[in-house]
């Protein structure tokens, strides 16, 4: 007998598809729009895929792109490597 309790139901998790290209900002964007390829965004891409996403009127992914350049870029009070932890 197969159980209906919802808090045991299968949920598929979206991933980046595996034949993404980190290098095209079409393949980048377009992952960004379907909830997946954050591991993607990059200094280098960044201030482009916040135009895109503005000019599309994604608000949220534009703002979530601010928000990553924000702690991240130069002037950000993080740090995010990973050689600098205990």
């Amino acid at each position: 007998m197969q159980s209906t309790d919802p808090t045991q139901a299968q949920h598929d998790v979206p991933t980046t598809p595996a034949n993404s290209d980190p290098a095209d900002i079409d393949s980048v964007y377009d992952n960004l729009v379907k909830g997946v390829g954050h591991e993607h965004v990059s200094d280098s891409n960044v201030e482009e895929l916040i135009r895109r996403a503005d000019a599309d009127k994604h608000p949220v992914l534009a703002a979530e792109l601010r928000e990553w350049r924000f702690a991240t870029g130069e002037g950000a009070n993080i740090d995010l490597d990973p050689a600098h932890r205990n």
